[in-house]
């Protein structure tokens, strides 16, 4: 009898333990192929500054992630359809967004002088939206470039080409299908930095008001505070800072 009920107790303390890890794990949505934030490495694992800041906020507030890697544009809805509770994938906070979803306080802003730019081959006559006109132009589903390129396209007389990663859109403008890529400044460093027959143009646009990259959360979800004070507590100890000059190399 005392076997049994010891074998008793020790199974309700095991489903209690899984219960509890359970809890404390949660999915967070990110979408690679978007340099330097997040991408897959050789080995087909998950990484970038997204990654590892999203990391570094697990182990402050002593939690688990389980990554989900989707389409970009797939994420808000995700979160308003509970089919996760965060997502982080340098997504910008916009008023738009704001009404659906919730955001944590800025954790990295890029914006230094223009914040969006055109990138194109090096043979390419390009300096100005003005010279887009009959183009093939194209942006990441789901971004604010995207949303910038649907509004403006007829004022400048270009063709919208909007594909699932900007690695997707980099090849095709390699393979002349695409002639132009619009990307923030960010990520045409990076794609310079490793596309030697490829140049970039800034450009002024609406969407210089929206600066900054944010977490995104489901509406109402008591993540965000939480969330806000291990920023915070990553930026007084150095953590953030040590994240944007691995990563950015400011």
């Amino acid at each position: 009898m005392k076997k049994i009920i010891l074998g008793l107790l020790l199974l309700l303390t095991l489903n209690l333990a899984s219960c509890e890890t359970k809890q404390n794990t949660i999915t967070v949505l990110t979408s690679s192929g978007y340099e330097p934030y997040e991408m897959i490495d050789t080995d087909g694992n998950l990484t970038g500054f997204d990654i590892d800041l999203m990391n570094a906020l697990a182990d402050e507030l002593a939690i688990e992630i389980e990554w989900k890697d989707v389409a970009f544009e797939g994420i808000i809805a995700s979160l308003q359809s509970g089919q996760a509770e965060i997502a982080i994938a340098g997504i910008s906070p916009t008023e738009d967004r704001k009404e659906n979803i919730d955001f944590s306080e800025i954790y990295y802003n890029s914006d230094v002088g223009l914040t969006n730019f055109l990138v194109f081959k090096s043979d390419q006559a390009i300096e100005s939206l003005n010279d887009l006109s009959g183009l093939v132009v194209g942006a990441q589903l789901g971004t604010v470039q995207a949303t910038l390129l649907e509004s403006i396209h007829e004022e400048y007389n270009f063709i919208v080409d909007l594909r699932n990663t900007n690695t997707q859109i980099v090849e095709e403008i390699k393979a002349d299908r695409i002639d132009v890529l619009v990307v923030e400044k960010v990520i045409s460093d990076s794609i310079l930095a490793s596309n030697n027959e490829l140049k970039a143009v800034g450009f002024e646009s609406h969407l210089d008001d929206y600066s900054g990259n944010a977490i995104a959360f489901s509406k109402g979800s008591p993540y965000v505070e939480q969330f806000n004070s291990a920023l915070q507590t990553l930026r007084d100890n150095g953590t953030l800072d040590e994240l944007i000059n691995k990563w950015f190399n400011t």
